[in-house]
């Protein structure tokens, strides 16, 4: 069972990571907050020590999906402790907050940066969940500038 949670997971991050860089190409929000990012800096969302991770880094300008591997020089790095903590965010049960609130995740590196990500990866997930889930674990849902459709093409789509 667990090999079969850690394989939705990496799915999952599969999805949050291209749709986050589909969504820096098509939403003015997500394209603002990376340009502020600096050039090269990287982002890895993990989960556990051996677990499923993913990794997102400003490149050329645009935002790169490095693939779900642990970058070891991240700028940022998010930390689920555990597998069983994970989930529920991945799944859409609970909010990235929530589950900070309750210590299931760590976070190292800049404050501001981990600001900019969090409002990245949320807007990327009010595209990539429906909206009765997104009103559940958001206390306010971001509008879509694009359909969910052209984000999900994006996103399935090589670049």
């Amino acid at each position: 069972m667990r090999r079969l949670k850690a394989l939705g997971v990496r799915v999952l991050l599969w999805f949050l990571g291209r749709g986050a860089c589909a969504c820096a190409r098509l939403d003015s929000r997500v394209a603002a907050e990376v340009a502020g990012w600096a050039e090269g800096q990287r982002l890895c969302l993990r989960i556990g020590s051996a677990g499923p991770a993913m990794a997102l880094a400003k490149e050329g300008g645009r935002l790169r999906f490095l693939g779900l591997r642990t970058v070891p020089e991240a700028d940022l790095v998010i930390h689920f402790k555990h597998l069983e903590g994970a989930l529920p965010v991945f799944l859409g049960q609970q909010s990235i907050a929530g589950a900070y609130a309750q210590r299931r995740m760590t976070l190292r590196g800049d404050l501001t940066f981990a600001m900019s990500a969090v409002r990245v990866l949320l807007i990327t997930e009010a595209y990539l969940f429906p909206g009765i889930i997104t009103r559940r674990i958001m206390q306010r849902v971001p509008r879509r500038e694009v359909s969910m459709g052209r984000v999900y093409l994006r996103t399935l789509l090589p670049t």
